[in-house]
């Protein structure tokens, strides 16, 4: 990207300008030489302008850099990396999931970035990929699960958005027929969105997976009881969806702006900006609640960030391009190019200057449930109870395992029971390979 002399001049001083939003100035690393290769899955058009902006500034000041961006989804990203790895090579700096980094870190592939992390006020342990004593991951930001209705259908039926599973599960009935559907639910054997959406379930129905050690608790007690009665409300729930054998994220988005769906779960306000673009009308109608709950309000959190790999060829630049996409104004112009979807970090930033923005102004319904969500909110590398990231979480998660066993209760009727005790045994099998 070729920027004009006044363009710079005013990326450059945007620290300066970061003292009106009551941001920490931060001035341009200097000194930077090399070739980077930077990976990333936030691709909205609006994100790839202002990363495209804050590269080019970097680079103008730094002469000898040269920062090489390539915007994909998050599969491709783990394709690329797993493919660089198998070749010899590795990325510089990479841009995923908290789920993620804990794997790569525990396969010892990743640069401890604790120099980095340990500076970030206010961050909460349970968003950061940190072992045996060192971080591994720079959180940039953060997104929770919610839920989403037709304001429009529900006053119509006499609703109120729900909040507790009973509640949910009358309003989906009373909103289904004639070709609507009160809910959807995805059911696909492979990707991450079911079982996404399994655990915000879950967790809010106070089911622990697996403890810090790596041991198996869903099976056993009282969490196999609480797993079986998530299992039963989604299967339940599925009645009122259309078919989710084969879908994706983006089938759950389509299916809401269709205007064939009343309600529907996501994670972050990724659904409603897709609405608002491709279906302006029904955008008015598209309202947030927080998602209904079993025993207790609670949502699966989503943190993602930087990785730098451990034999990456140019990774002390990649370290101090965190950094720099991470100060003072620059890092608020990334997330706000990606609206209330992608969040700051820390509570304290998200209720302070990040406000300021127009959009998150205009949206203040968003981010009323968002600070609902925030306190309860929960990641599988830490579980619902945990102290301490585990690797044997990621490795279950991030597998078929949990996708089998709703799968075998949604589509093939399965008795829960028998799927959680299936799920078990692969868990532990798939563990015994580390």
């Amino acid at each position: 990207m070729n920027l004009s002399r006044k363009e710079f001049l005013r990326l450059a001083i945007a620290s300066g300008a970061s003292a009106a939003f009551g941001l920490p100035r931060a001035s341009l690393a200097a000194g930077l030489t090399g070739t980077v290769s930077y990976l990333t899955y936030e691709a909205l058009p609006t994100t790839k302008k202002v990363t495209g902006e804050l590269v080019a500034a970097l680079e103008a000041a730094n002469p000898g850099l040269k920062i090489n961006v390539l915007f994909t989804s998050p599969e491709a990203v783990r394709k690329q990396v797993s493919s660089m790895l198998q070749s010899g090579s590795a990325p510089d700096l990479v841009n995923l999931d908290l789920e993620d980094a804990v794997l790569y870190g525990h396969a010892g592939l990743l640069e401890p970035v604790t120099s980095i992390v340990s500076k970030i006020e206010n961050l909460p342990d349970r968003w950061r990929a940190r072992l045996d004593g060192q971080d591994f991951f720079v959180p940039m930001g953060v997104k929770f699960t919610y839920s989403w209705y037709r304001s429009d259908l529900l006053e119509k039926a006499g609703l109120t958005p729900p909040k507790t599973w009973d509640e949910f599960q009358s309003a989906a009935a009373k909103l289904t027929g004639n070709g609507q559907y009160g809910y959807v639910v995805n059911s696909n054997e492979t990707g991450d969105q079911p079982v996404s959406t399994l655990f915000s379930y879950a967790f809010s129905n106070g089911v622990n997976f697996i403890d810090d050690d790596g041991n198996i608790l869903f099976a056993e007690g009282d969490n196999r009881a609480a797993l079986a009665d998530t299992l039963r409300f989604l299967a339940a729930m599925s009645k009122f969806s259309p078919s989710g054998a084969g879908f994706t994220w983006g089938d759950i988005i389509n299916s809401f702006a269709s205007g064939k769906v009343a309600m529907a779960d996501y994670i972050g306000s990724r659904l409603y900006s897709v609405v608002a673009q491709n279906n302006p009308a029904l955008a008015q109608f598209t309202k947030p609640f927080v998602q209904p709950y079993g025993k207790s309000p609670a949502n699966r959190l989503s943190a993602e960030g930087f990785m730098v790999f451990r034999n990456a060829p140019n990774k002390e630049a990649a370290k101090a391009i965190a950094v720099y996409l991470r100060e003072g104004r620059r890092y608020f112009d990334y997330l706000w190019s990606i609206p209330l979807h992608v969040l700051p970090t820390t509570k304290e930033a998200f209720l302070g200057d990040f406000q300021q923005d127009p959009f998150v102004r205009d949206h203040q319904d968003i981010a009323k449930v968002v600070e609902a969500s925030w306190d309860v909110a929960r990641n599988p590398v830490y579980d619902l109870n945990g102290k301490k990231a585990a690797w044997q979480r990621a490795r279950i998660y991030t597998s078929t395992v949990y996708n089998k066993m709703l799968a075998t209760v949604i589509q093939a009727g399965g008795d829960p029971n028998a799927a959680i005790e299936q799920a078990a045994k692969s868990a532990k099998s798939l563990l015994k390979n580390g």
